[in-house]
């Protein structure tokens, strides 16, 4: 996080490299989650790893979901009051009243992303042992670590550095 953090002031650069680092790494690893745990699925046939699957597919269209919000509502917000703002114009008309609202949209969509991981944790310490010895099995639960990881990470950058950086521009520019 320090990294994206200390290589740009500028906030629509930060919306950038967020999109750069966190983005464009959990869209190349959510697809290749994905046919794991199908392969799993198929080869264990057991319910605990169908029910992993399915919960699997649910968090992967929930993070999708919310990079598309990102990428292409609340960034684009965020860059064109950076770019007012180095213009020395005043807030652009936007498609919501304030990003307070779009903002608090995604952090509670972090929060359900994070629980939903986490249910994603609890359902694989109840797979049977016979399928946890496969290496596709240990390649799944490496990558879903990183993918959990990634996450945090990510949350952590918008949350704590970008959300309130972009609350302050708003402020600066009304």
């Amino acid at each position: 996080m320090e990294h994206i953090i200390d290589m740009t002031s500028n906030i629509g650069l930060l919306c950038d490299a967020i999109e750069d680092r966190y983005h464009a790494s959990l869209q190349e690893s959510l697809p290749r989650i994905r046919d794991d745990m199908q392969m799993l699925s198929a080869a264990a046939a057991s319910p605990e790893v169908e029910m992993l699957r399915v919960a699997f597919a649910e968090v992967a269209e929930q993070i999708a979901s919310h990079l598309a919000k990102e990428e292409n509502l609340l960034f684009p917000a965020i860059a064109a009051m950076s770019a007012a703002e180095q213009a020395g114009a005043r807030r652009p008309p936007l498609a919501f009243a304030t990003v307070l609202h779009p903002i608090r949209f995604m952090e509670a969509e972090h929060e359900r992303i994070e629980m939903a991981v986490e249910r994603l944790r609890e359902l694989a310490r109840v797979v049977p042992e016979a399928a946890t010895q496969s290496p596709a099995w240990q390649r799944c639960m490496a990558d879903l670590a990183t993918l959990e990881h990634e996450l945090r990470e990510h949350h952590r950058t918008e949350n704590e550095v970008l959300f309130p950086r972009a609350l302050e521009l708003e402020r600066r520019l009304l």
